[in-house]
C-alpha cells in the first residue's frame, strides 16, 4: 500500500508519502487498512500548521 498527501503552504509544499510493503515472511496477511494511518495523517497536518504558523510569526516579530 501506497499514499501520499499535500498541503500547499504559504512557506512550503508539503508532501507525505507512507509505503507500507509486506516484509518477506508476510505471506497471507492482509494489506495494512488505510484508515488506521488517520492518526499519523492528522499529526502530518498538524505539524505543518504549527511550522506555517510559526513561521509567520517569526515574519511579524521581525517586522515590529
Amino acid at each position: 500500500m501506497r499514499q501520499t498527501w499535500t498541503l500547499s503552504g504559504a512557506y512550503a509544499n508539503w508532501k507525505l508519502t507512507v509505503a507500507i510493503e509486506p516484509g518477506e515472511y508476510a505471506l497471507g496477511v492482509p494489506e495494512w487498512p488505510g484508515e488506521k494511518l488517520a492518526p499519523v495523517v492528522g499529526h502530518f497536518f498538524e505539524a505543518v500548521n504549527h511550522y506555517e504558523l510559526g513561521r509567520d510569526a517569526e515574519q511579524l516579530h521581525r517586522l515590529s
